[in-house]
């Protein structure tokens, strides 16, 4: 097997993962912020941004989701590919 490939589309899809799922939780957080300002309820202690740095904060954490989603599918696709090798190693060796 083509260990150092299944390696890095290992690391790459668990880091894909959990960056992806935190770009999801912080881009939840916004839009509830979002809305309980909207709302005129102010989180206590925490900051206070503006209607046009909340929506420059939503289009970047938009902009991190997609970033996040590349590495997921890269890692995918790598850890696929290095399997699906191994598959065809053995095919080759038992059939042939």
């Amino acid at each position: 097997m083509k260990k150092f490939t299944f390696i890095v589309g290992l690391f790459f899809l668990v880091f894909g993962f959990i960056a992806f799922q935190n770009a999801i939780d912080n881009i939840i957080a916004l839009e509830s912020y979002a809305r309980e300002a909207q709302a005129g309820i102010l989180p206590e202690g925490g900051i206070v941004l503006s209607e046009q740095q909340t929506v420059e904060e939503l289009r970047r954490g938009a902009a991190i989701l997609q970033v996040t989603r590349a590495f997921l599918v890269f890692g995918f696709v790598t850890f696929i590919y290095s399997i699906v090798d191994e598959m065809k190693k053995i095919k080759t060796r038992f059939f042939n």
